[in-house]
């Protein structure tokens, strides 16, 4: 029986449900949020004046300030985004390891600039049909589905793109696996670790009870990591 965990985009300015991720560059240095839409419009209008009043940058000016190249927490939290969507794609792609610039570069034309091009190019060279693969399911869907690989076998491939989670995050992961499966954030402390953990898969947020609940992906890391986070 196929299963599906639905994990939900979290507004990283005031905790509700987000419905798109916006990129800007500031001094220099290129930033991502995900915002409700209607932050994004907030966003979108306090920019307004000074997008109007601005003008493009010359290429020479954009190299002179030298945009420093992205860290390595940088390329990790990419990996595992960029995992997760080749996942929900069918894009056959390892679970460690280095990901190749072509599926690098299909990630960011479809997820930054809604372009499949390359993506269906992809998926025709590994012998998908493009017109199977379907856009219709939000992005921040990941698809567990019994067929070769076992659920078993998906959720650990699903858990080890995770990477390495902080403490907080981990103990409060922990705790909610040896409780019910659920936690409410207390303070901002819980709430910034909740949400880092939804963004990692681990968690689902119920907004409507302001309740996060453990995901299978959560709970196999748990189990994968469980006799490290003990020693």
């Amino acid at each position: 029986m196929a299963q599906k965990v639905r994990v939900r985009l979290v507004d990283d300015l005031d905790g509700c449900e987000a419905q798109e991720t916006v990129s800007f560059t500031f001094d220099g240095k290129p930033r991502e949020i995900e915002l409700s839409h209607e932050n994004a419009a907030k966003f979108r209008a306090f920019m307004a004046p000074y997008m109007e009043a601005s003008r493009p940058a010359k290429p020479t000016n954009l190299a002179a300030k030298g945009a420093p190249a992205p860290t390595q927490a940088q390329l990790r939290e990419d990996g595992v985004a960029i995992r997760a969507w080749a996942a929900k794609y069918h894009l056959p792609v390892n679970p460690r390891g280095r990901i190749p610039e072509n599926t690098r570069k299909a990630w960011t034309l479809h997820t930054k600039h809604n372009d499949r091009s390359l993506l269906d190019t992809l998926l025709e060279r590994a012998g998908i049909d493009p017109s199977t693969v379907s856009d219709a399911e939000p992005d921040n869907v990941v698809r567990i589905s019994a067929g070769k690989e076992t659920v078993q076998d998906r959720h650990e491939r699903l858990a080890r793109t995770v990477g390495k989670l902080s403490g907080p995050q981990q103990d409060r992961l922990l705790a909610a696996c040896a409780g019910d499966g659920t936690a409410r954030a207390e303070d901002s402390n819980d709430r910034s670790s909740y949400i880092a953990l939804v963004r990692r898969g681990c968690m689902m947020h119920d907004q409507a009870n302001d309740i996060y609940t453990v995901t299978e992906v959560g709970r196999t890391w748990v189990r994968m990591n469980k006799p490290r986070m003990t020693a």
